[in-house]
């Protein structure tokens, strides 16, 4: 059996898919994108957070109440190759530079963006 300690320092080895997932207003193809450390599990607190109606991103959070979740789709949009020696403050620098990599590209290309 382990102890505490060991069951604590087992989960700090684990490396989780790092990224950016995305909400999709799928009837204005608006898109709502957002950097995570743990991709499988990216979408939790931003659906709990627009089903209690408090978002931080207020023009989705109006559109999640006036149109509903069923016309949104959650999905990875794209995952960072996370190298071991990265520090996770590293690899929230680097995904944020991924988000506005992501972000300037929709804006060239005419997508709305939250």
């Amino acid at each position: 059996m382990q102890t505490k300690k060991e069951i604590k320092e087992a989960y700090k080895s684990l490396r989780f898919r790092a990224g950016i997932f995305q909400i999709k207003n799928t009837l204005h193809e608006r898109i709502y994108l957002q950097t995570t450390t743990d991709l499988d599990r990216a979408f939790n607190a931003d659906l709990f957070k627009l089903n209690a109606g408090m978002h931080p991103n207020k023009l989705l959070q109006k559109d999640w109440n006036e149109l509903g979740a069923s016309n949104f789709e959650m999905t990875s949009y794209d995952e960072l190759a996370v190298k071991d020696t990265l520090s996770p403050a590293e690899i929230q620098q680097e995904l944020r530079a991924l988000l506005e990599m992501h972000i300037s590209e929709l804006k060239n290309t005419e997508k709305l963006v939250y």
